[in-house]
């Protein structure tokens, strides 16, 4: 359909779906396919156009254009498989099929074919169709205008079908329903008061004299006396902000409450339509929800999500919502969002639970998951840092090194699609594994092997570069690309030396002071995960510094180290020697500017920076801020950023 040039198929779970991604990636397209497969029409669905086919795919195709839909119902109860029985396929699951041919009949209308099973060749039994509950609420909805009295409201479609059985049994019997009788009586009764009476009288004596007594007709003034589909049509909703109801209690027309309670009026009268059918239908009762947060706060927003989420489980009702909301995205468990995205050969379609996540990276994505982190589940690509000032920097860093690449195209990473998301820590190789398309396979404990022994060989095998056949599994993956930016983080240099004194030995600790030209040793954990994702995948890589990003920004270049120090000295309110020392730095790099002399000690004096910027007076965050602001096009850029923003944007082979 539409945006899709090849088969797709889609694994929604039970219970809570969660479609996320950008715009135009599928996700109304497939709710589409599935009201088409159920025959929905609650909203009246504008049928099959040429657009819904792909244009590509027929224009390449030399045979007739066909789309097909295909719905498989899986984990049938006994029960549902006998009411299904021509629909099962060899492994006893429901089967429907729908296939639209790309070519109309005299109507207009696209031709289409149904059949349960795998056969299209058996007659097709509607009624177990017709029973599959199935409600769908569109992205642009009018609340208040559904739920309005009139022929088809939602309110007069609950009432008329949770008293269907009743109904049809007095039909047969052709007796009334209780309603009919009371609202007859009723408008017996309204007859008889003076002033209707009098009214009705005047009304039917004026018809008379201007019609005559041979073409003049009658009136009566009451409530509609008609069948029971008629009542309950003329009902309508109110609604109160009061959760105590008294007698005396205010009730308000709904055109007088917002356009966010509306909604959930009109998803809990669909709700209470599921709940009292429950028992008449063993068959699937599916709602459809697209962008669940139209016109809601963000409070309400998870409200009604994790309401669904507890209906859906303990009322056997699969739902399947879109949003763009990375609210909602952080408040769903991982393994119940299916992620949409737009790709160089067409829309990936990813189910996180077939990431195959382990159960510590499962739970550790779940608690850390807030509503900024799960913007990495809409982009066209993410970098990952480590802190906030990353977070802040990076964006404006990407600036400066794209405008300095000349015409690509892409002037932001915002530009680009691509989220920079900041995790706190080095805590990436949880998140990678959305990514990375590879699971690795956990050796078992040997016998006679230690609990310590084999921990610590685990851990080893964790670490290897690559992984050969049987050591891993390939896994479905989230298809976008993932630079992490992380510090190199080299163990502080030691030194063990006698006290002369006392004979005591003691440890004495230097900071580590890399150069361009001496790259020390990491002490960062998951710096093994640099080489093993660039040999066990083309989606994610890791890129790391010298020390610390403060650290290598300093380094860089001395016009660079010359706006840090110019902050470290504005954030400085007295004279000392950590102000004398910013100013001499400053004044050594103008020094060499003018006579071109190299005689700065550059490690030590990034060295110095970073001391300043991790000081209680300043701090990684406001000095990130400060600099954001300061930082110009002459600003250079590290190697190491400059190669991760190259390769989420896909120009890692234009790097030199």
């Amino acid at each position: 359909m539409r945006l899709f040039k090849k088969p797709v198929t889609i694994n929604l779970h039970k219970g809570l779906n969660l479609l996320v991604g950008e715009n135009g990636c599928g996700k109304s397209t497939v709710i589409d396919a599935i009201r088409m497969l159920l025959n929905e029409s609650e909203f009246s669905h504008k049928g099959i156009t040429a657009e819904d086919f792909n244009s590509s795919g027929c224009a390449e195709n030399t045979s007739p254009c066909r789309l097909f839909i295909i719905g498989v119902f899986s984990e049938l109860t006994d029960e549902q498989k006998v009411e299904y029985l021509t629909w099962l396929n060899h492994n006893f699951d429901a089967r429907l099929n729908v296939e639209y041919l790309h070519s109309t009949n005299v109507r207009g209308n696209y031709k289409q074919k149904r059949w349960g099973g795998c056969s299209s060749n058996s007659a097709f039994d509607w009624e177990p169709l017709n029973d599959i509950q199935c409600v769908y609420l569109p992205a642009l909805r009018d609340a208040e205008r559904y739920l309005r009295a009139g022929r088809g409201s939602r309110l007069s479609r609950l009432l008329t079908n949770l008293s269907a059985d009743e109904l049809k049994e007095k039909r047969k019997n052709k007796e009334k329903m209780e309603l009919e009788t009371e609202v007859a009586a009723f408008n017996h009764t309204i007859e008889q008061k003076t002033d209707i009476e009098r009214a009705n009288k005047l009304i039917n004596d004026s018809l008379k004299e201007s019609a005559g007594s041979v073409f003049a007709q009658s009136t009566s003034i009451r409530f509609n006396e008609l069948s029971y589909e008629r009542i309950v049509e003329s009902l309508q909703l109110l609604f109160s902000n009061e959760l105590d109801v008294k007698e005396d209690t205010a009730f308000f027309s709904l055109c007088e409450n917002s356009l966010g309670y509306n909604n959930l009026i009109y998803i809990a009268t669909i709700l209470a339509e599921f709940e009292g059918l429950k028992e008449k239908y063993s068959s699937p009762r599916i709602l459809l929800v697209e962008e669940l947060e139209a016109h809601l706060h963000p409070q309400l927003q998870i409200k009604l999500l994790k309401y669904l989420s507890k209906q859906a489980v303990e009322h056997d009702i699969q739902v399947i919502i879109t949003t763009h909301s990375a609210i909602l995205a952080a408040a769903t468990p991982i393994n119940q969002i299916i992620c949409f995205n737009r790709c160089k050969d067409g829309i990936s379609i990813t189910p996180i639970s077939k990431c195959k996540l382990e159960n510590d990276s499962e739970n550790f994505i779940n608690r850390w998951l807030d509503a900024t982190k799960s913007m990495l589940l809409f982009s066209k690509g993410n970098i990952f840092v480590e802190g906030i000032a990353e977070a802040i920097l990076v964006p404006k860093l990407a600036e400066i090194y794209l405008k300095s690449k000349g015409s690509l195209g892409v002037t932001s990473l915002e530009d680009a699609g691509i989220s920079v998301i900041n995790l706190n820590g080095i805590y990436f190789q949880h998140f990678i594994k959305m990514y990375s398309g590879y699971r690795i396979t956990i050796p078992e404990q040997e016998e006679r092997e230690t609990k310590t022994a084999y921990k610590e060989r685990v851990a080893e095998f964790k670490k290897k570069n690559s992984f050969a056949e049987g050591e891993f599994i390939k896994v479905k993956n989230i298809n976008v690309k993932c630079a992490v930016i992380t510090d190199n983080d080299p163990v502080d240099n030691q030194e063990i030396f006698i006290n002369s004194e006392n004979g005591e030995e003691v440890v004495k600790k230097e900071p580590a002071t890399p150069t361009k030209d001496n790259c020390l040793p990491s002490g960062n954990p998951q710096i093994y995960l640099k080489e093993q994702l660039e040999n066990m995948t083309d989606n994610c890589r890791v890129y790391s510094n010298l020390k610390t990003f403060e650290y290598d920004l300093a380094i860089e270049s001395h016009s660079n180290a010359r706006i840090m120090l110019e902050i470290i000295l504005d954030s400085i309110t007295t004279n000392g020697d950590i102000a004398d020392k910013a100013q001499k730095y400053i004044d050594e790099i103008d020094k060499e500017e003018r006579e071109d002399e190299f005689s700065i000690n550059d490690a030590e004096m990034a060295l110095f920076i970073l001391k300043q910027i991790d000081s209680s007076y300043l701090g990684k965050g406001l000095f990130a801020q400060l600099l954001c602001d300061k930082i110009d096009d002459s600003f250079i850029v590290p190697d190491y950023i400059c190669k991760a923003i190259d390769f989420v944007l896909g120009l890692e082979e234009n790097n030199g």
